[in-house]
């Protein structure tokens, strides 16, 4: 698959985050993906495109349920004017890199 989609939840609005199921674990490189804490960073990164900006970041393994990058996407989220329940995409497009797209 070459890409997921996920829900953009209220949280996700409230604090620039945007949060991916468990599940979708093996859509990144498993040396990219960290613990919760603020200490626990994995030891690579992916890149993520963002409103033509590129963000460098490992993925936090936030719970049991959820997945979320280090870096927060907050002026992407605003400038879409996102809404809780709305359907975004990310785009794998290289073994590291990857694209979001709002899909509403």
């Amino acid at each position: 698959m070459n890409y997921i989609d996920f829900t953009i939840i209220q949280a996700s609005i409230d604090h620039g985050r945007i949060y991916f199921d468990a599940s979708h674990r093996s859509f990144f490189p498993e040396d990219a993906i960290g613990a919760r804490g603020k200490d626990e960073h994995a030891p690579a990164t992916v890149m993520i495109e963002v409103n033509g900006e590129v963000i460098e970041t490992d993925i936090r393994n936030v719970s049991s349920v959820r997945l979320s990058p280090r870096k927060a996407v907050k002026s992407w989220l605003k400038n879409l004017k996102a809404t809780d329940g709305a359907v975004a995409r990310l785009h794998r497009i290289g073994e590291r890199q990857y694209k979001l797209e709002y899909l509403g």
